[in-house]
């Protein structure tokens, strides 16, 4: 069967999955995870990415890339090359070590973004490994906190959450306690549930006809909108992917 062509994004950024074939571990010990983290930096020098998120698990990775000067499928070819060289060397095998095709989705707006990154640091979580996301050692999470040693390029993403860069780690934190149930570029084949009956059920809802309408609206207005939606059964994360209005003015409207 034809491989289908890699869908690009309009951002430049994508979620990406690279997976251990046959589902076998690619990381063994620390020192296998730190040295993926060192392909990762290599990637950010040679190809110009800009790493905005990743979650390194026994046999999957998930990132999160802002392309660079090349192709974005170049990039990551560079980083699975170099980690795999490295592994076969150190555990004496030989062959492919990742699934020959990573597996990629657009990140085509903020929302959508912070969904992405939602699920990236609660892959822990999900896998029953951690009870919380940043309790796990191998994610960007710290970064994020002020708490890693900077691979990750967060200063976009937090000023998405407030404007103050006080209160940003404490926003970022009570957002990554949100559940995530999207499926995104899981580890599985399954293609990602679409939105539209809740998109359909929103405006439907509401009486409107797109996102921008909402974000338009007058603070008191927006703030008895996000309640009506609440009130419906949305969780924050489906509103701010739906509407694109920042989780820092979701997370003040409670349901009635």
């Amino acid at each position: 069967m034809a491989r289908g062509v890699r869908i690009e994004s309009a951002t430049g950024i994508y979620h990406v999955v690279l997976r251990g074939i046959n589902k076998q571990n690619i990381f063994e010990n620390k020192k296998d995870f730190e040295r993926f983290k060192k392909c990762l930096a290599k990637a950010k020098e040679k190809g110009g990415i800009k790493l905005l998120g990743y979650c390194l698990m026994d046999n999957h990775v998930h990132l999160l890339i802002r392309a660079g000067s090349e192709p974005i499928g170049t990039s990551v070819k560079r980083i699975g090359v170099a980690y795999a060289i490295w592994f076969n060397r150190k555990y004496e095998r030989s062959g492919a070590l990742f699934q020959e095709r990573f597996r990629s989705e657009p990140v085509n707006d903020d929302a959508y973004l912070l969904s992405a990154l939602l699920y990236i640091h609660r892959n822990p979580v999900k896998a029953g490994t951690r009870e919380r996301a940043e309790d796990y050692q191998w994610s960007s999470f710290a970064d994020y906190v002020g708490e890693g040693d900077g691979l990750t390029e967060t200063a976009d993403i937090l000023a998405m959450f407030s404007p103050d860069p006080k209160k940003q780690a404490g926003l970022f934190r009570e957002f990554m306690e949100v559940e995530s149930d999207a499926d995104f570029a899981d580890i599985d084949d399954s293609a990602r549930p679409s939105d539209e009956k809740l998109r359909e059920r929103m405006f439907h809802l509401l009486g409107m006809k797109n996102a921008s309408e909402i974000q338009r609206l007058a603070p008191d207005e927006r703030s008895q909108v996000i309640q009506l939606m609440r009130n419906d059964g949305m969780s924050i994360r489906q509103i701010v992917r739906l509407t694109g209005v920042p989780f820092g003015i979701l997370r003040m409207v409670r349901k009635a």
